[in-house]
Order: structure tokens, then sequence, then C-alpha cells
């Protein structure tokens, strides 16, 4: 066993509440799942290039960043996967932060909702919306199951063209 597989393994066991470790058919992957939302990120052991522990003083509580050996990156944390936006559908955004995690989606949506709910607020919404494609686009690079969010996300595109705030 190589150390970070060890290193995952050790991380998962301590957080059993955050992530399960489900092995896969052969000694060589397996199954990360995010429990709060059933979220699972396939790893090849081979394909971790690094497993490092970092602590978050701001939240008093520790990750794991797992580097891969093609670049991507995740961290394993008390929110849940955590991972970078990617703005390669969005272009720039303003206050678009460093990391995501699917917890940040489902506040995301719930806002856009929200806002869809007053007159005039189509502007903000559509401003959530691409925070939104970001953190989905994010997400994919990372090869998580998105479908459900990106239904939801679609929904929420109608919802705005039919209030004529998409161009």
């Amino acid at each position: 066993m190589n150390a970070e597989r060890a290193k995952v393994e050790s991380f998962v066991r301590q957080n059993p509440r955050l992530f399960a470790l489900l092995p896969g058919e052969d000694d060589r992957s397996a199954q990360i799942v995010e429990t709060g939302t059933g979220k699972a990120l396939h790893v090849e052991w081979g394909e971790i290039a690094e497993a490092a522990e970092k602590a978050n003083p701001l939240r008093q509580s520790g990750y794991l960043v797992l580097v891969f050996t093609d670049g991507r990156q995740v961290a394993l944390a008390d929110v849940g996967f955590a991972f970078a936006p990617s703005t390669v559908n969005t272009g720039p955004l303003p206050d678009l932060p460093a990391t995501f995690c699917f917890r940040d989606f489902r506040h995301l949506a719930a806002g856009v909702q929200a806002l869809l709910g007053e007159e005039g607020r189509e502007r903000e919404a559509l401003s959530a919306v691409m925070l939104a494609i970001a953190l989905l686009d994010g997400a994919r690079a990372l090869k998580f199951d998105i479908s459900r969010e990106e239904r939801e996300l679609e929904s929420l595109l109608r919802q705005l063209e039919e209030r004529g705030a998409m161009p």
C-alpha cells in the first residue's frame, strides 16, 4: 500500500460522518463517497500524486488535499468535497470563491429560486446562476456525476429565460 492511499484511508476512518470508502473491484481503485450528498469520487490509487494533510485555522478542522497525476485537485474537508471552480464556460466572474463544495450549489440554487420570486431581481439571479455554472464545471473536471444538479440548473435557466433575463 502506498503512503497516499494510507492517508486517504486514515482520513476517512477518522471522519465517518463525512466520508465512506468503497473498495473497487480490484485493489487498485476505490470510491470516496461524501455521506451528506452521496457524491462519489472514483480514485485510482496510482493516480494520486500527493495526499497532503492541512489545517483550516478558521474552522479548527483538518482536511486532506488529493493531487492527481493529471493536475486535478480535490480536498476532503468538513464541508465534504471541496474543489476549485472552473470559468471555462463563464469567463471571469467577480467575487468567485477559490473553492466550492456541493452544499454551495444547494445554497446558490435556493438563492436563485428566492430571487426569482421577487420582481426586478433577475440580474442578481443570473449572477448566482453563473457562479453555479462555474461550480458545476469544477465538479465536472473532477469527474463527479452532476446530472441532478445540471437538471436543476436548466430549470432555473428556463425560468430566467421566461422572465426575459437571458440574452
